[in-house]
């Protein structure tokens, strides 16, 4: 697999956030969840020397009882809390590092260091990126925040499977750890509740529309048919990616590999501008679409997304 314009994003203190297509946007800096992300990408590819930059970043990031979410270009790191998506997404890097025994002995710590932060995010989509790192680590702390994401669902019904008012971004991380909790720890309930909610929104993604993200133009309120189009991002693309193939796993059917493959399509072309979103030679991602067409500027968020559905994709193995 081509990975040369991932590669050119990591230097040796983390990675960069923004390209214009061309050119590093060093101005943006480095940001926590696409070192968190690329971990877990780097991690899976085998590559083991980004591997170990992007770990120490995430190390120098830790900050009180989180994280730093930000640094600037002269690597010094912003005195603002990261975001609870940022902390979890963490927490699933050190997670996956351990299971592959990459500094296993920090990693297992820096996670038992934010068992009270962890275990208390104020939104629901900190708490599933957080599962997706505990249950590689610790049974009973996974299960204390499955059961705190679970809670979330308490009270929706089948016309509005979802407890938000508006569905906004990376909804498709919702399913994918309740399935991977379900997997690993056979819990056919947790992964009912998974297929249940990867189905509503591929329903809420497909009806009446090209097959596609959710457009943050508007988001989906609670009552509206038909969700925006635009602009639809890379990272909800593969996330839904994940979750389908991840649904394989669970169920044996082969079907959830087909939707698989018709997120994959979006990439590739079948989407609502019918252009690709990734150069054929290089597998450079781009950050999305608008009205205008395809947004060619090229982030860390976007390459990390795609490189990584490109190998669930051919191993059918999720992390």
């Amino acid at each position: 697999m081509n990975t040369s314009f991932l590669d050119s994003l990591i230097d040796d203190f983390g990675i960069w956030q923004h390209t214009d297509g061309q050119t590093i946007l060093k101005e943006e800096g480095y940001a926590l969840d696409d070192a968190a992300r690329g971990l877990v990408a780097c991690l899976a590819l085998g590559k083991q020397a980004q591997a170990e930059t992007l770990f120490s970043y995430i190390q120098k990031s830790r900050y009180k009882d989180g994280f730093y979410g930000f640094a600037t270009a002269d690597r010094k790191f912003i005195n603002y809390p990261a975001s609870d998506d940022a902390v979890g997404q963490a927490v699933w890097a050190m997670g996956y590092a351990y299971s592959l025994g990459l500094h296993p002995d920090e990693a297992k710590t820096m996670i038992n260091d934010l068992r009270s932060t962890i275990t208390n995010f104020p939104n629901l989509r900190g708490y599933a990126y957080a599962v997706l790192g505990t249950v590689y680590v610790d049974q009973q702390l996974s299960e204390i925040i499955i059961n705190k994401l679970r809670a979330y669902f308490s009270d929706v019904d089948n016309d509005w499977f979802w407890p938000e008012a508006v569905m906004t971004y990376g909804n498709g991380i919702i399913p994918y750890a309740f399935l991977r909790y379900g997997l690993i720890y056979k819990d056919q309930t947790m992964a009912k509740l998974g297929q249940q909610i990867l189905q509503f929104v591929q329903t809420k993604c497909a009806t009446g529309r090209t097959l596609g993200p959710i457009g943050n133009d508007g988001w989906l309120p609670k009552g509206d048919k038909i969700a925006p189009n635009y602009s639809q991002q890379p990272i909800d693309a593969a996330y839904m990616i994940w979750a389908w193939v991840a649904a394989y796993q669970v169920s044996g059917d082969s079907y959830c590999l087909e939707l698989a493959d018709q997120w994959a399509n979006w990439f590739k072309g079948q989407n609502i501008k019918k252009e690709a979103m990734y150069d054929k030679d290089t597998l450079k991602c781009f950050d999305g679409i608008d009205e205008s067409g395809v947004h060619y500027h090229s982030g860390a968020e976007s390459n990390i997304c795609w490189l990584l559905s490109l190998d669930i994709l051919k191993t059918h193995s999720c992390v």
